[in-house]
């Protein structure tokens, strides 16, 4: 195992996690983060914060497993490449309309 996580989980291939609102939000950071940008809660508090959200990304299927050998600063524009065609391919869902309110 190295520090990206997972030791070789067989995962279906037409099982698409469902994504929560907190991942998307981070999916949409990353999609425009610049270099110096600090991280967004929760993500900001892990010890690890960039190997946090790196492993977000791979589990909710926006980037595959990184090389280990390649530079988090590689990973991290590879990302940022990757979570704008995942944004685009996976348009937000439209918000339910509000209730209508009581007389």
């Amino acid at each position: 195992m190295d520090h990206w996580g997972g030791g070789g989980e067989r995962v279906r291939i037409d099982h698409v996690p469902r994504v929560t609102v907190r991942e998307r939000l981070l999916v949409e950071w990353v999609a425009q983060a610049k270099v110096g940008d600090e991280l967004p809660p929760p993500w900001s508090y892990s010890r690890t914060p960039l190997y946090s959200v790196v492993r977000t990304l791979m589990l909710i299927g926006v980037i595959g497993k990184p090389d280990p050998e390649t530079p988090l600063a590689t990973v991290a524009q590879e990302a940022s490449v990757a979570a704008r065609a995942w944004l685009e391919a996976n348009p937000a869902e439209p918000l339910a309309d509000a209730p209508p309110s009581q007389p």
